[in-house]
Formats: C-alpha cells, sequence, structure tokens
C-alpha cells in the first residue's frame, strides 16, 4: 500500500516540512556528486558523517550525537530519500500546523533520537571489521510525524494505492488509523521475522519514532486542544 494523498489536507503551506525535505534533497545531491567521484567515496563519506552504533563509546559523546543527526539527513539510495520525503510532505503538514514550525523542527529531530536510541537498544546491530552498524536515513523521524498525524486526525482519509501494475492498479480511501496503523504493524511482524525477508531496514527506529510522536503529541494535547474533526471534509476529496 502506498499513500497518494491525504483527503481534505491542510492547504497551509508547511514551511518547516518544505524545508526539511529540501535540505534532505540537496544533501542527496551532494551524495550523487561524491558517489560520482568512484567506488568507495560515497561508504567513506557516509562513515564519516552518519551514525557507526558499533563505534559508539569509542568516540566523544559530542561525536556521536552530531553524528546521529547528521545521520536522518542521509540516505542510501534515491528511492529511499523520495519515499521519506513524500511521507514527511503527506503527514508533516498537519502535525507542523499543530505544533507551530519551530516546535515542529525540534519534534522532528527529537524523533529521529528517540528513533536512533531505539535502534541502538533494541536493533542488535551486527558488528565486524566490514560492518560497523552504520545507521542513515530520516525515516525514524519522518514516522515520529506520522504517529504525531495519527493522534491529531486517525479519521482522516488517506487515499492509497493498492497494485502497481495494470489492471491492478486501484485506490481506496482508508482512515488514517487504519493505514498508520497497517504500517506500524509491518514494521513490528517484518522486526520479530514473520513477515518478509532479512534485510538492512532498521525496523526498530521506525517503530521508537512513531510511538514517540505518537506519545509526544498526546502529551501536547493536554496544553493545546488537538482539532476537531471536520464533519465536512469528505467533500474536498
Amino acid at each position: 500500500m502506498f499513500p497518494l494523498t491525504v483527503v481534505g489536507r491542510d492547504k497551509t503551506i508547511p514551511k518547516a516540512a518544505l524545508a526539511l525535505i529540501a535540505i534532505n534533497l540537496l544533501v542527496f545531491l551532494w551524495e550523487l556528486s561524491v558517489d560520482a567521484r568512484g567506488d568507495g567515496f560515497l561508504l567513506e563519506a557516509l562513515r564519516n558523517y552518519g551514525l557507526e552504533v558499533c563505534k559508539i563509546g569509542e568516540q566523544s559523546l559530542l561525536t556521536t550525537t552530531l553524528d546521529s543527526f547528521r545521520s536522518l539527513f542521509l540516505h542510501s539510495s534515491i528511492a529511499h530519500v523520495l519515499a521519506n520525503m513524500w511521507f514527511l510532505y503527506l503527514f508533516g503538514g498537519l502535525v507542523e500546523r499543530y505544533l507551530g514550525s519551530l516546535k515542529f523542527v525540534l519534534a522532528f529531530l527529537g524523533f529521529g533520537a528517540m528513533a536512533t536510541l531505539a535502534h541502538i537498544a533494541l536493533g542488535n546491530p551486527a558488528c565486524s571489521i566490514s560492518d560497523t552498524g552504520l545507521v542513515i536515513g530520516a525515516s525514524g523521524a519522518v514516522a515520529g510525524v506520522m504517529g504525531g498525524f495519527l493522534v491529531i486526525k486517525p479519521g482522516a482519509k488517506v487515499k492509497t494505492m493498492l497494485g502497481f501494475f495494470r489492471p491492478f492498479v486501484w485506490s481506496v480511501n482508508l482512515p488514517a488509523y487504519l493505514f498508520l496503523g497497517y504500517w506500524l504493524l509491518m514494521d513490528i511482524l517484518q522486526q520479530i521475522g514473520w513477515v518478509g525477508i532479512e534485510t538492512d531496514v532498521a525496523h526498530w527506529a521506525h517503530i521508537g519514532g512513531f510511538l514517540s510522536g505518537l506519545v509526544l503529541v498526546f502529551l501536547a494535547g493536554f496544553f493545546k486542544p488537538l482539532p476537531k474533526p471536520d464533519p465536512l471534509e469528505h467533500l474536498a476529496e
């Protein structure tokens, strides 16, 4: 299932979300320029600027912290960065409007930090001379935004594409709690090995980020009322 749009999505411009998207895309263009220099250059750069879990404890706390935040803006492929940015664009606007632009950016970084901590604590990365547990990508932070969206607007309709090849291409409007709940469930099932094949995806980072976003926005609701559902929202489809 792939989200195409959120029905009745807020029409205000999510400036902070768009700025984060622009930064990620610019960083990925830099990655492409490094990769064009030859084999090994990109991997070396990612290891220099990204977080290598197996080196935690060998480096200073400041270096580890900087690496963890830089990792949020590094991606392994064009599909990786585009998917993350699309999810951030779809679900980030509403969360930004609720929190405010500055708090949204801080929350995004915080979600990423919690995602990284979840991966470090529970991900059990393989450590060897050739594999130092490199962790990159905004997925955990974006998952936090998705968790926040679920709290703010669980009944929002997510237009979702099912299938990719004709004639098996169609879309349905799923409530956010169903789409996002399915997304989280699949990550959990993949993490425990019940679904799919073994990959290098940091599922615990996704789960930790999502739960941190859910909890943060839920707690924020005690200080700032959550927006009420719009009964006419379906007319915006």
